[in-house]
């Protein structure tokens, strides 16, 4: 039904553990259940070509996202726990010292079957804002949900979202910061659409390139990445993404997780000329309250860094992500 008489593009199945397993660990096997999800997913492949069927299991497995001919349970991606839990600690830590970026490489460079989209990569769900968890900006600041800190440390966690490899998922109204905790008997505060646009125009922005609506973002939708550049002490993570690579389709992230600017900050370049600042987390544009520090173009100069033969130099906000592309 969902399918032929609604024409939805997919189909995501809860808590798929519990129908394949049971016990208090998932350690006993439910032989039909495995076999009623292979069934369900052949024949959405065989009518539905080209739908999304989605297991939402948390117990990181392969199996869920191999063929059904190879033995495994034929969907088209799972949620991957790996991504969401590392993400929020980073924004969500009181102190910059406590951001272990280090889990953030691994929450972007984690796959399954070696697939970058056999994955959905998230920052919220039901399960993490709800039943006593609170949404990102008001576990951020309890006090001040929507303030500074609640703003830039809760966009700073969509952007990854948005560059890293997988299936991007937003949980609603997170896009125009919506507080407390998930209940099914509130409703969403439609009213912040209004109070902060300049965050969802955040959002747009970040959609559109991921997208590459303007034909300058191509390795955002690609399947490889590489981080090349983690520095611990001020707090810095840089990564590349590409496709098929060159102009148009090269794309490095940089990401400070630091609560000061940086400047003249060196990073690694895999090619040669100009790099256009596709967004800037930081632009006043998306809040008031943001700075607007000026980064801007760079221009890449020979001279080995990062394992890349060029290097430049930039300027970034605090709790900011730079997008660059040539």
């Amino acid at each position: 039904m969902w399918l032929d008489e609604y024409h939805l593009d997919g189909l995501r199945f809860d808590s798929t553990g519990y129908i394949r397993n049971i016990g208090e660990n998932g350690t006993q096997e439910i032989p039909d259940g495995w076999s009623m999800l292979q069934a369900i997913n052949e024949s959405v492949a065989r009518h539905h070509p080209g739908r999304l069927t989605i297991a939402e299991d948390l117990r990181s497995n392969d199996w869920l996202t191999k063929d059904v001919g190879a033995g495994g349970a034929g969907f088209g991606s799972q949620w991957d726990p790996h991504f969401v839990q590392p993400i929020r600690q980073a924004v969500i830590a009181s102190h910059d010292e406590d951001r272990a970026l280090d889990r953030v490489r691994d929450a972007i460079l984690y796959r399954y079957n070696d697939d970058a989209f056999e994955r959905v990569i998230y920052s919220e769900s039901h399960d993490d804002v709800a039943n006593g968890q609170s949404r990102i900006p008001q576990d951020v600041n309890p006090g001040d949900p929507t303030g500074w800190h609640a703003q830039k440390r809760s966009t700073l966690a969509a952007a990854m979202v948005f560059t890293a490899p997988g299936i991007p998922m937003l949980f609603q109204g997170q896009e125009f910061l919506e507080g407390g905790w998930f209940r099914d008997t509130v409703p969403v505060d439609w009213d912040q659409r209004q109070e902060f646009r300049g965050i969802m125009r955040l959002y747009r922005d970040l959609i559109r390139l991921r997208l590459d609506r303007e034909s300058v973002s191509r390795g955002l939708c690609g399947q490889f990445t590489q981080v090349f550049h983690l520095d611990t002490q001020r707090n810095v993570l840089a990564f590349h993404r590409w496709d098929r690579g060159g102009p148009g389709d090269d794309v490095v992230v940089i990401a400070n997780f630091f609560h000061e600017s940086q400047e003249d900050y060196t990073v690694g370049l895999p090619a040669a000329h100009g790099w256009k600042l596709r967004f800037n987390s930081d632009w006043h544009g998306y809040s008031e309250s943001f700075d607007g520090y000026q980064s801007g173009d760079v221009e890449a100069v020979p001279g080995e860094w990062d394992g890349f033969p060029y290097n430049a130099s930039f300027r970034m906000g605090p709790y900011s992500v730079l997008i660059y592309s040539q």
